[in-house]
C-alpha cells in the first residue's frame, strides 16, 4: 500500500492547525535555537495557549518574554506532564533524557538536537519534502541537524530529476551552532584582539575561532573524517538513500550566523543547469539567488526560512555533473522545520 504523504501546500494555516490553544513545552528556551523557535512559533501564529519553558540548571530561574507575557524558566522535567507537544532544543545529552521522559508521559515531541537522528525507529523528517502521514504521527520526530536539513531540501528535487549518485562538498559553519555561548565566545575573542589583549581561554570550540578558519568540526575519527562529517553523511543517506556516496569536509569560520556549502554532484543522467534551476525553482523551501552578486553570502540568509542557491553550473570534469553553492540560516531553518512538522502533525491528529 502506498504511503500517504502530507504537505502544507496551498492550504492556509487556519486549515491545518487546530483552533484549540495548546500547552507547549520548549526545552532550551533560553538558548539561541530555543529563542529562534519561539520567534517562529509567534511569526506563524502557532495556537499556543500556555508556554512551558525548560532549560538546564545553568539557566534555571531566568525569565523569558513571549507574546507579551513573562515566563519563569525551570529545569524540572516533571513539568512535561500534561503538555500537548514538546520541542527539544537543548544539547544532545539533555534532549535524550527529556525525550525519554516525554515518552513516559505520553507527550509527543520534536527533537532539534540531533541526538535521535541515527535511530532508525525515529523518523528523520523535512517538512518541505512532504513527509509521510504515518511518520508524522509517531510519538517522537527528529528534525535533521544542520547542514543535513539545508542540503536535503536542495538535493531531493535534483535527485528526483536525474538520480543523485555522489556528493563531494566543502561546508563552512558559523559559531551559531555553538549556541549562545558560541556567539559570545567569538564576540569576546574579537573584542580582545581588537584591543590588543590576550583572548579569553576557549571553552566552547576547544580553540580560538576569531580571525581564523578551523579545518575540522568534531572529533577526528580513525579514517580521517570527523564525527560531524560522519553524522552529516549518515543523516543525508537516511533521507536520500544509502546508494548516494558522500564525501564532505566541514570548516568552522569566524562568522556569527549563516552556513554555506560548495557542492559538486554526480547524477545517473545528465542534468543541464537550466533543468536544475527549473527543478529547484518549483521546490518548497528553496530560493534561487537572483541578486547582483554571483551567489548568496551567508549573511544574506539571516532570518530567512529558505535555502538560498546560486552559482549553478555544469561540472567541466563530468558529463553528468553539476556544481552549486547553497547558504542558509541554519538556526532559523531548523526552528522553522520543527514548527512546520508540528503543524502538519496537529492537522493529521
Amino acid at each position: 500500500m502506498q504511503s500517504r504523504r502530507f504537505s502544507l501546500g496551498s492550504r492556509t494555516r487556519d486549515e491545518v492547525v487546530p483552533r484549540r490553544a495548546l500547552r507547549v513545552a520548549v526545552a532550551g528556551a533560553t538558548g539561541t535555537l530555543g529563542g529562534e523557535l519561539l520567534s517562529v512559533l509567534d511569526a506563524r501564529r502557532f495556537p499556543l495557549g500556555e508556554l512551558v519553558p525548560l532549560a538546564t540548571q545553568r539557566s534555571a530561574g531566568d525569565a523569558i518574554e513571549f507574546r507579551g507575557e513573562v515566563y519563569d524558566v525551570c529545569a524540572d522535567a516533571a513539568r512535561l506532564r500534561g503538555v500537548d507537544l514538546a520541542f527539544l532544543c537543548t544539547p544532545a545529552a539533555g534532549s535524550l533524557e527529556l525525550a525519554r521522559r516525554a515518552l513516559h508521559e505520553s507527550v509527543p515531541c520534536i527533537d532539534l538536537s540531533g541526538c535521535l537522528s541515527s535511530s532508525p525507529e525515529i523518523p528523520l523528517l523535512v517538512a518541505d519534502l512532504g513527509p509521510a502521514a504515518e511518520a508524522l504521527l509517531q510519538p517522537i520526530l527528529s528534525s535533521p541537524a544542520a547542514p543535513a536539513l539545508a542540503w536535503a531540501t536542495v538535493l531531493r528535487p535534483l535527485d528526483r530529476a536525474a538520480g543523485l549518485r555522489r556528493i563531494v562538498a566543502t561546508s563552512v559553519h558559523s559559531v551559531s551552532s555553538g549556541g549562545r555561548l558560541g556567539i559570545e565566545s567569538l564576540s569576546s575573542e574579537t573584542i580582545a584582539l581588537f584591543n590588543q589583549q590576550d583572548p579569553p581561554e576557549p571553552t566552547v570550540f576547544g580553540q580560538p575561532v576569531a580571525f581564523d578558519c578551523v579545518p575540522a568540526l568534531g572529533e577526528v575519527e580513525p579514517g580521517g573524517a570527523t564525527s560531524f562529517e560522519s553524522a552529516l553523511a549518515r543523516d543525508l543517506q537516511r533521507m536520500l538513500g544509502a546508494h548516494v556516496g558522500i564525501a564532505a569536509t566541514a570548516l568552522r569560520v569566524p562568522t556569527f550566523s549563516g552556513d554555506g556549502a560548495a557542492l559538486t554532484l554526480e547524477f545517473d543522467r545528465p542534468l543541464p543547469p537550466e533543468d536544475a534551476r527549473s527543478a529547484l525553482g518549483e521546490a518548497p523551501g528553496v530560493e534561487l539567488w537572483e541578486g547582483a552578486a554571483p551567489g548568496p553570502t551567508t549573511r544574506a540568509t539571516t532570518g530567512r526560512e529558505s535555502v538560498l542557491v546560486g552559482r549553478l553550473r555544469a561540472d567541466p570534469t563530468s558529463e553528468r555533473g553539476l556544481m552549486l553553492w547553497l547558504a542558509a540560516d541554519s538556526v532559523r531553518l531548523a526552528a522553522s522545520n520543527a514548527v512546520k512538522l508540528a503543524e502538519a502533525r496537529l492537522a493529521l491528529a
